[in-house]
């Protein structure tokens, strides 16, 4: 094996079955190698990839991460409030910039600092520069899954034998015609999002899965009805939608609805482009719009200066969305199950109830012993 299929059979005797991939020139390599039975999420931003990783984890599946090292941090809240937080492993092997023959002066400004920067932010690491370092790989990668831990391991460029240029073939603009007709709103909806989320939990059969985003989302479904299979998110705002496409990868016997809110898509518009470029049969994202950062004071959203969010998923290709302020449409759309539902909705935050009880370990355990 040369050192490329090395990685690959390291990371494929460990159960790892699908990896998220954000493209480097220093990855080509590697990815030429890619075994025919791994699959290959092409993902457009790196908090994006550890989220949907961390969705297949909950699912009890393996996945590994292959970036640039800075896009190291573009994840470091997420990692803290995924990964870390709910303690699931995780092998991120990144491109080493910075580090040999580089002639890039920003790459080399970055890349310098790259293990100072691990170490502040508590994250193991290792640098694979030669045929050697990559004997023992299998067994260290299987340290990493058992120890729940997130492990960076730093490919040099001295690391390859031979310089390929390209990766699979050169992108070439292609669409598929898109139609977009959403008709302007100024009504007044008549559910808060506590009453919105009751009608949700009242209308999921025993067997779907309901995923939550931080904050009083969370808080308020778990006052609604809490389960086994709710899974609530404490932290990483924007990446609760990423997190249920990787989960229903994973379960697809199952139905996953994610309760989201139209603050998270303007965080994080990322999540759109993934729902629609991965199309998740399973999945149903309910958009609970109430012009409002609900869980940061209620400031307003642009959804509150006219950005209309069930435009932006039909633009992205989303096709299966429907918009509704009504509560009887709403219930009903819940049990069709759609796409995305944009639901409309007035500001406020439910004041009763008590705050989440369970930490983020035994959110998860419970969580998986129900759905695994």
């Amino acid at each position: 094996m040369n050192n490329s299929e090395m990685i690959w059979h390291a990371l494929s005797q460990n159960q790892v079955d699908k990896i998220a991939f954000n493209p480097c020139n220093k990855l080509n390599l590697v990815m030429k190698y890619v075994p025919k039975e791994m699959e290959v999420w092409d993902i457009t931003k790196e908090s994006a990839g550890l989220a949907l990783c961390f969705g297949r984890s909950l699912g009890g599946k393996r996945s590994a991460m292959f970036i640039q090292n800075t896009g190291i941090g573009n994840l470091i809240t997420e990692l803290y409030t995924m990964q870390k937080l709910y303690q699931e492993g995780l092998p991120i092997f990144a491109s080493f910039r910075g580090y040999f023959q580089e002639p890039i002066e920003a790459q080399i400004i970055y890349g310098s600092n790259m293990e100072t920067l691990l170490t502040a932010i508590d994250v193991e690491y290792r640098i694979l520069e030669r045929t050697e370092d990559l004997v023992d790989l299998e067994k260290d990668v299987a340290n990493c899954f058992a120890e729940k831990k997130v492990k960076v391991y730093l490919l040099s460029p001295e690391l390859w034998e031979e310089k390929v240029d390209d990766y699979h073939v050169f992108g070439q603009p292609r669409f598929t015609p898109v139609r977009v007709s959403t008709e302007a709103y100024e009504g007044n909806p008549s559910q808060t999002r506590a009453e919105a989320i009751k009608v949700i939990m009242d209308n999921v059969s025993a067997e779907d899965v309901v995923m939550s985003q931080i904050g009083f989302p969370s808080k308020e479904v778990y006052n609604a009805n809490d389960r086994a299979e709710n899974f609530y998110m404490l932290g990483a705002l924007g990446s609760a939608t990423e997190v249920g496409i990787g989960l229903a990868d994973t379960i697809q016997g199952r139905h996953v609805y994610i309760v989201d809110g139209d603050g998270s898509f303007f965080f994080n518009p990322n999540q759109l482009v993934d729902l629609a470029a991965l199309k998740p049969k399973n999945l149903t994202v309910i958009c609970l719009d109430n012009g409002s950062y609900g869980s940061t004071g209620n400031q307003p959203t642009l959804s509150s200066s006219g950005m209309n969010l069930s435009s932006w998923v039909q633009t992205m290709g989303v096709e299966s969305s429907v918009i509704t302020d009504q509560p009887g449409t709403f219930s009903e759309l819940i049990k069709e199950q759609p796409t995305f539902i944009h639901y409309l909705i007035k500001a406020g935050n439910e004041k009763s109830g008590e705050e989440i009880p369970l930490k983020a370990v035994q959110i998860k355990q419970r969580f998986m012993s129900a759905i695994i």
